[in-house]
């Protein structure tokens, strides 16, 4: 798959393909991007924690609306390939890389949470998501489809689980894009 990079450094075309190890997937279709971004409700003032950047396909819409991007990336190739997006750009300095595993890394302050999420960790992250404090804003997160409608199962359904019932008690869950 081939990817143009954007921004003004690091010109020329990637040849960058997920790690399904790691469950990576790439969101490339920029009406979702754009619809994720506009459902965030991201205002000038907030810092945004992206988990999972990619290739940065969502980061530069958020860069532009935020004041700050915190992304978190486990793969370097990544990490290396979101940084050149903005290289030698005004939304650089609006961008903070943190390279490790969301799960086991001490994430900041923010306000909004923006994440394409792959499903080996959407559990994990979802629990993690809902003890972390300060409280945040709100969270927009790409799950597969199985794993949202549990988010939002209600009692009595087949995939109501403790997952439907902390995360009910802890916060409004909506499904908000089918994909």
């Amino acid at each position: 798959k081939k990817k143009a990079s954007g921004g003004g450094g690091g010109g020329g075309i990637n040849l960058i393909t997920p790690n399904t190890g790691l469950g990576q997937h790439f969101l490339k279709n920029p009406a979702v991007v754009a619809a994720i971004v506009h459902k965030a409700g991201i205002k000038p003032t907030d810092v945004v924690l992206e988990i999972g950047p990619g290739t940065g396909n969502m980061t530069i819409p958020l860069l532009e609306q935020a004041k700050k991007v915190v992304a978190m990336e486990y793969d370097n190739r990544m990490v290396r390939e979101v940084l050149k997006r903005v290289e030698h750009t005004p939304l650089q300095q609006k961008l903070s890389v943190i390279q490790g595993d969301a799960l086991r890394t001490a994430w900041p302050f923010f306000d909004v949470c923006v994440a394409n999420v792959p499903y080996q960790i959407s559990s994990g992250l979802v629990f993690k998501l809902l003890s972390h404090r300060p409280m945040f804003k709100c969270a927009v997160l790409m799950f597969q489809e199985e794993f949202a409608l549990r988010l939002t199962a209600r009692p009595g359904e087949a995939l109501y689980c403790r997952l439907s019932v902390n995360t009910q008690l802890l916060g409004k869950v909506d499904q908000l894009l089918k994909v």
